[in-house]
């Protein structure tokens, strides 16, 4: 035996690792029981920890009682099948994956040569990649979720529906805010889980969420392990997680121009080791940054499209959609033609900030007794009201309430003209004459301005 091993130690220097077994079959013959170690070089006991003595002339599960009897089949299959074996498995009692081979020793009956070299690194650097692959592959997934043909509501719910799915939180969440208050603007909760997005709505900032900046100072997000951490150092934080059963929850931020504008956040996620969480998070919350901010420019416009600036009320272009609409339905509805009095004399004596002045006071008017979207600017100083959804009595009621306040002002600052419509599909005539009307109310204005500016000068005379 000696003489064998003086044999063997010429593979002392093979840069693996490398050993020598017999192997000792069961008592059928049908498998190996154990191995005895016969030779080992210095690599070998260096990955398993061990001095030569305690592994030369010991059994395999001797050595390592919990070892895995894959070993043994492997090495039994050698000496059968007179053949290498090579594969890779894990071998839990040293703590590493393993690139091996097993093939039988010429003039040595049932004796195998095993060699094996450890395989974590490249297992990690394939495991590495195929976490990347199916990072981006979630990212990717989602990026074509909100940029596809849905709607912005739909594809925002469509999109955290679709991530839930990926990364299995109990909560998925946009939260929104202006630095003064934050609102939960979309929400997905996996099933049994109860829906919070009515409860958060216009929350302090700093007192729901100051306790967040910490992090950010050291962090690209907001990643809260266990929220047993905040029981101390921020305790209006840590009631509000435990009050939703969070114990552990992620947050990438937005931005827009520097400024946080908003969060995606994940309750109680899942530690996947395929997919990436925070990375899936940060890089989606670039994409609903974009996301968001398209959506509120097109309101923006759109707003900016169908109201005026200087009052709130509709404009000429939302006057002509409404007009073009009742003109194919049959309702009933009260219109009202109203024109500001001495726009153009306060513009000249007083300037055109004093005229906007005037302009949102005659408005005003017309709020207070109409709401604010029925009210419309359709030029300089010319509005008109299309009541709808109220009877013909109750508008009366209104446009007298309207005259009165105005015959109670020494210089009143509207001529109105009124009419109630059975039958929208008339729309057009019925505000020409309701322009009619509000001239012979501004010429009656008109007549006794000259005839109290007359009195006024011969006074003076």
């Amino acid at each position: 035996m000696d003489e064998d091993r003086m044999g063997l130690d010429l593979f002392r220097d093979v840069p693996a690792a490398y050993a020598v077994f017999q192997v000792i079959p069961n008592e059928g013959g049908s498998g190996a029981m154990d191995a005895r170690y016969v030779y080992v070089n210095q690599l070998y006991c260096t990955i398993a920890g061990r001095a030569p003595k305690d592994l030369l002339g010991h059994r395999f599960f001797e050595v390592y009682p919990q070892g895995n009897p894959l070993w043994m089949d492997c090495c039994h299959r050698a000496v059968m099948e007179q053949t290498e074996i090579r594969s890779r498995l894990y071998e839990e009692s040293i703590g590493h994956w393993l690139d091996f081979a097993v093939k039988p020793l010429e003039n040595h009956p049932g004796w195998v040569a095993f060699v094996f070299m450890i395989a974590d690194r490249e297992r990690e650097e394939s495991h590495a990649m195929r976490r990347g692959m199916m990072t981006d592959d979630v990212i990717l997934r989602i990026f074509r979720i909100l940029n596809g043909e849905e709607g912005y509501e739909a594809s925002m719910d469509h999109a955290l529906e679709a991530l839930g799915e990926m990364i299995h939180p109990d909560r998925l969440y946009v939260l929104e805010t202006d630095g003064k208050t934050v609102s939960n603007t979309f929400e997905w909760c996996a099933p049994g889980i109860e829906p919070e997005i009515q409860t958060l709505q216009n929350k302090d900032y700093q007192l729901y969420m100051g306790g967040w900046s910490q992090f950010l100072e050291s962090s690209t997000c907001v990643l809260i392990e266990d929220i047993e951490l905040l029981r101390e150092d921020d305790p209006v934080d840590y009631e509000n997680l435990k009050r939703q059963n969070i114990q552990r929850l992620i947050a990438a931020p937005f931005y827009l121009q520097g400024q946080i504008v908003g969060f995606l956040g994940a309750d109680n996620y899942e530690v996947n080791d395929l997919i990436n969480t925070r990375e899936v998070l940060e890089t989606i919350s670039y994409f609903l940054s974009f996301k968001i901010r398209n959506h509120k420019l097109v309101r923006q416009l759109e707003h900016m499209s169908r109201y005026d600036v200087l009052t709130g009320v509709h404009n000429r272009n939302a006057l002509q959609e409404t007009l073009h609409s009742l003109a194919r339905r049959n309702r009933p509805l009260g219109v009202i033609y109203a024109d500001v009095n001495g726009l153009k004399a306060t513009n000249d004596q007083k300037g055109h900030r004093a005229g906007d002045e005037l302009i949102r006071r005659a408005v005003g008017v017309l709020v207070r007794n109409f709401s604010r979207e029925q009210v419309f600017r359709e030029g300089g100083d010319e509005f008109v009201v299309l009541a709808r959804n109220l009877g013909k009595r109750e508008f009366s009621r209104r446009v007298e309430q309207i005259r009165r306040e105005l015959a109670e002002d020494p210089e009143p600052i509207l001529a109105v003209g009124s009419l109630w419509l059975e039958d929208s599909a008339h729309i057009r005539q019925a505000i020409r004459q309701a322009d009619r009307e509000m001239y012979q109310d501004k010429a009656a204005y008109y007549a006794l301005h000259e005839r109290r500016h007359k009195g006024l000068e011969e006074r003076k005379g």
